[in-house]
Protein backbone atom coordinates (compact mmCIF):
# COMPACT_ATOMS: atom_id res chain seq x y z
CA UNK A 1 0.00 0.00 0.00
CA UNK A 2 0.90 3.56 -0.62
CA UNK A 3 -0.24 7.13 -0.14
CA UNK A 4 -2.62 6.58 -2.98
CA UNK A 5 -3.89 4.00 -0.93
CA UNK A 6 -4.28 5.34 2.60
CA UNK A 7 -5.63 8.84 0.99
CA UNK A 8 -8.60 6.88 -0.97
CA UNK A 9 -9.50 4.96 2.25
CA UNK A 10 -9.61 7.83 4.15
CA UNK A 11 -11.74 9.82 1.64
CA UNK A 12 -13.83 6.94 1.63
CA UNK A 13 -14.16 6.52 5.25
CA UNK A 14 -14.88 10.48 5.18
CA UNK A 15 -18.08 9.50 2.89
CA UNK A 16 -19.40 6.65 4.60
CA UNK A 17 -19.62 8.67 7.57
CA UNK A 18 -21.16 11.74 6.02
CA UNK A 19 -24.02 9.01 4.39
CA UNK A 20 -25.33 8.99 7.39
CA UNK A 21 -24.45 12.41 9.33
CA UNK A 22 -25.08 14.83 6.24
CA UNK A 23 -26.23 13.21 2.86
CA UNK A 24 -26.12 16.69 0.89
CA UNK A 25 -21.70 16.72 2.15
CA UNK A 26 -21.55 13.45 1.52
CA UNK A 27 -22.41 13.63 -2.85
CA UNK A 28 -19.74 16.16 -2.73
CA UNK A 29 -17.08 14.04 -0.77
CA UNK A 30 -18.19 11.05 -2.76
CA UNK A 31 -17.45 12.50 -6.38
CA UNK A 32 -15.04 14.22 -5.43
CA UNK A 33 -13.30 10.78 -4.24
CA UNK A 34 -14.10 9.42 -7.37
CA UNK A 35 -13.09 12.36 -9.38
CA UNK A 36 -9.93 12.25 -7.94
CA UNK A 37 -9.76 8.42 -8.01
CA UNK A 38 -10.66 8.69 -12.21
CA UNK A 39 -7.33 11.04 -12.64
CA UNK A 40 -5.31 8.22 -10.46
CA UNK A 41 -4.83 11.10 -7.46
CA UNK A 42 -5.63 8.26 -4.92
CA UNK A 43 -6.85 4.52 -5.10
CA UNK A 44 -8.39 1.88 -3.01
CA UNK A 45 -8.37 -1.54 -4.85
CA UNK A 46 -5.26 -3.56 -4.80
CA UNK A 47 -5.21 -3.74 -8.60
CA UNK A 48 -5.15 -0.86 -10.67
CA UNK A 49 -5.99 -0.67 -14.26
CA UNK A 50 -4.70 3.01 -15.52
CA UNK A 51 -4.06 4.17 -18.89
CA UNK A 52 -2.27 7.38 -19.88
CA UNK A 53 -3.01 10.57 -22.21
CA UNK A 54 0.16 12.09 -22.48
CA UNK A 55 1.63 13.16 -18.44
CA UNK A 56 -1.74 12.29 -16.93
CA UNK A 57 -3.20 8.72 -16.25
CA UNK A 58 -7.07 7.80 -16.24
CA UNK A 59 -8.39 4.61 -14.15
CA UNK A 60 -11.72 3.33 -16.31
CA UNK A 61 -12.46 1.73 -12.71
CA UNK A 62 -13.52 5.07 -10.97
CA UNK A 63 -14.70 6.42 -14.10
CA UNK A 64 -17.50 3.42 -13.89
CA UNK A 65 -18.32 3.89 -10.19
CA UNK A 66 -19.00 7.77 -11.12
CA UNK A 67 -21.53 6.72 -14.22
CA UNK A 68 -22.99 3.91 -11.64
CA UNK A 69 -23.37 6.45 -8.66
CA UNK A 70 -24.57 9.09 -10.73
CA UNK A 71 -27.59 6.64 -12.45
CA UNK A 72 -28.41 5.76 -8.89
CA UNK A 73 -28.95 8.50 -7.21
CA UNK A 74 -30.58 10.71 -10.17
CA UNK A 75 -33.36 11.03 -7.84
CA UNK A 76 -31.58 12.65 -4.94
CA UNK A 77 -28.83 14.69 -7.56
CA UNK A 78 -32.45 16.09 -8.74
CA UNK A 79 -33.72 17.33 -5.28
CA UNK A 80 -30.07 18.34 -4.38
CA UNK A 81 -29.64 20.21 -7.76
CA UNK A 82 -32.89 20.95 -8.67
CA UNK A 83 -33.50 22.72 -12.07
CA UNK A 84 -34.34 26.50 -12.35
CA UNK A 85 -37.79 27.83 -13.55
CA UNK A 86 -38.75 31.19 -14.67
CA UNK A 87 -41.12 32.55 -12.25
CA UNK A 88 -43.54 35.17 -14.03
CA UNK A 89 -41.51 37.96 -12.68
CA UNK A 90 -38.44 36.22 -14.48
CA UNK A 91 -40.12 36.19 -17.75
CA UNK A 92 -41.39 40.07 -17.63
CA UNK A 93 -37.79 40.73 -17.04
CA UNK A 94 -36.84 39.15 -19.81
CA UNK A 95 -39.28 39.88 -21.94
CA UNK A 96 -38.68 44.07 -20.81
CA UNK A 97 -34.87 43.36 -21.59
CA UNK A 98 -35.31 41.82 -24.94
CA UNK A 99 -38.08 45.05 -25.81
CA UNK A 100 -35.09 46.86 -24.99
CA UNK A 101 -32.48 45.41 -27.04
CA UNK A 102 -34.92 45.71 -30.08
CA UNK A 103 -35.38 49.46 -29.90
CA UNK A 104 -32.24 49.59 -29.46
CA UNK A 105 -31.66 48.27 -32.60
CA UNK A 106 -34.56 50.01 -34.24
CA UNK A 107 -32.14 53.32 -33.50
CA UNK A 108 -29.12 51.74 -35.35
CA UNK A 109 -31.25 50.78 -38.12
CA UNK A 110 -33.32 53.29 -38.48
CA UNK A 111 -30.98 54.99 -41.47
CA UNK A 112 -30.39 51.53 -43.28
CA UNK A 113 -31.90 52.00 -46.47
CA UNK A 114 -34.48 48.85 -47.07
CA UNK A 115 -32.36 46.63 -49.24
CA UNK A 116 -30.06 46.39 -45.79
CA UNK A 117 -33.28 45.92 -43.83
CA UNK A 118 -34.41 43.17 -45.56
CA UNK A 119 -31.42 41.17 -45.74
CA UNK A 120 -30.82 41.75 -42.35
CA UNK A 121 -34.55 40.59 -41.32
CA UNK A 122 -34.22 37.31 -43.55
CA UNK A 123 -34.46 34.29 -41.37
CA UNK A 124 -31.07 33.24 -42.55
CA UNK A 125 -29.25 35.91 -41.54
CA UNK A 126 -26.18 36.13 -39.13
CA UNK A 127 -28.28 38.63 -37.04
CA UNK A 128 -29.65 37.72 -33.46
CA UNK A 129 -33.32 37.51 -32.87
CA UNK A 130 -33.65 40.91 -31.85
CA UNK A 131 -31.92 42.61 -34.73
CA UNK A 132 -33.52 40.56 -37.44
CA UNK A 133 -37.23 41.94 -35.20
CA UNK A 134 -35.81 45.55 -35.53
CA UNK A 135 -35.79 45.47 -39.22
CA UNK A 136 -39.03 43.97 -39.37
CA UNK A 137 -40.97 46.48 -37.45
CA UNK A 138 -39.09 49.23 -39.13
CA UNK A 139 -39.59 47.45 -42.83
CA UNK A 140 -43.50 47.60 -41.49
CA UNK A 141 -43.25 50.90 -40.89
CA UNK A 142 -42.37 51.83 -44.00
CA UNK A 143 -44.93 49.28 -45.31
CA UNK A 144 -42.18 47.32 -47.37
CA UNK A 145 -42.69 44.15 -45.86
Amino acid sequence: MNYKHYLGITLIGISIILYFKNKKLFVYVFVLSLILGIINLIDIYYWNIVFGIGPINFNPMFLALLIIFLVLNKKQLNKMFPEKKLTEQDLINKNVETEKLIESYQRKFQSKPESELKSIAHKNSGYVNEAKTAAQRILETKNVL
